[in-house]
């Protein structure tokens, strides 16, 4: 399909949208812009879900159910569906349209929820004690609820580190545990899972950490 200029313009304005509403509903949502010029991806969010990646081509899935948009009454080309991935993950899905000039369809927004996304992980979005895109740390009083403790530590630790320029970006993930680590953090019950699935990282790793870090302290 040939696009214009003007088409091309419509189809990268929702490239910031699109990472705004990842910012803003967390990683349990996948957001993916097709372009039909090329039907390939031109723009995808928490990509990770999926292991798909820009430049990879439209599903048939895809492709079936935008037709049937495109079948349903002017204003309402959208559908809301349940489906599973490739991995059998169950995803709560919308697809939608996008017109260029002359109402021509010159591409497609796709939102994919996955449903198998950890209670903790989506709370974690929507509650700015828990947020890591906070830019100045929102801290309440003391609780004595050991999940409050390990949530608001963990934020305190996450604006600490983020904040520190010096410590690259793949590090920090690290450092963030090791300062939990040094609080005591982890003696409390179920804190490596809790925080875990608040760095979007497997248990495994957190152990790692604190086993690498505890080595270093002990030579």
């Amino acid at each position: 399909m040939k696009i214009t200029k003007t088409d091309r313009e419509i189809l990268n304005s929702y490239i910031q949208t699109m990472k705004g509403m990842g910012a803003f509903l967390g990683s349990g949502y996948e957001l993916i812009l097709y372009s039909l010029e090329n039907q390939s991806i031109m723009m995808i969010v928490n990509g990770e879900h999926s292991s798909r990646k820009i430049g990879d081509s439209i599903t048939d899935k895809d492709l079936n159910i935008l037709e049937k948009a495109k079948k349903m009454e002017e204003g309402n080309q959208h559908l809301v569906y349940f489906s599973r991935n490739s991995s059998g993950e169950p995803m709560k899905s919308m697809i939608t349209p996008i017109e260029g000039s002359n109402h021509k369809i010159i591409g497609v927004l796709c939102i994919n929820f996955y449903l198998n996304t950890s209670f903790v992980k989506v709370m974690g979005t929507f509650l700015p004690e828990h947020n890591s895109s906070q830019k100045a740390p929102v801290i309440d009083s003391f609780s004595e609820d050991p999940q409050s403790i390990i949530l608001q530590s963990l934020q305190e630790a996450k604006a600490q580190i983020e904040g520190d320029t010096s410590i690259p970006a793949t590090e920090k993930n690290k450092a963030i545990i090791e300062q939990l680590l040094v609080n005591g953090i982890f003696q409390i019950k179920n804190s490596v899972v809790i925080v875990s699935e608040l760095l979007s990282i497997s248990k495994n790793t957190v152990y790692l950490h604190i086993r690498n870090y505890k080595t270093k302290q002990n030579n």
